[in-house]
C-alpha cells in the first residue's frame, strides 16, 4: 500500500497527537482496570500504526 506524502504526514501527526494525549491520561486510569486496558490498547495500536507509517514511507522513498 503506498501512501501519498501529504496524507502520511497527516497521519503521521495526528497519531502523534493522539498518543501523546492517550500518554496524558495513563496516570488517572491507574486505579481503574477497565479503563488502564482500553488506554493500553489503543497506545499499542498507535505505536503500530506509527510504524506503520514510517516503515512504508522509508519504503516508497
Amino acid at each position: 500500500m503506498e501512501l501519498d506524502p501529504s496524507v502520511a504526514r497527516l497521519a503521521y501527526m495526528l497519531s502523534i497527537i493522539f498518543l501523546v494525549l492517550a500518554l496524558f491520561a495513563l496516570p488517572f486510569d491507574i486505579h481503574i482496570e477497565a479503563t488502564l486496558i482500553i488506554n493500553l490498547v489503543v497506545i499499542g495500536m498507535l505505536i503500530a500504526f506509527l510504524a506503520f507509517i514510517i516503515v512504508n514511507v522509508r519504503r516508497n522513498s
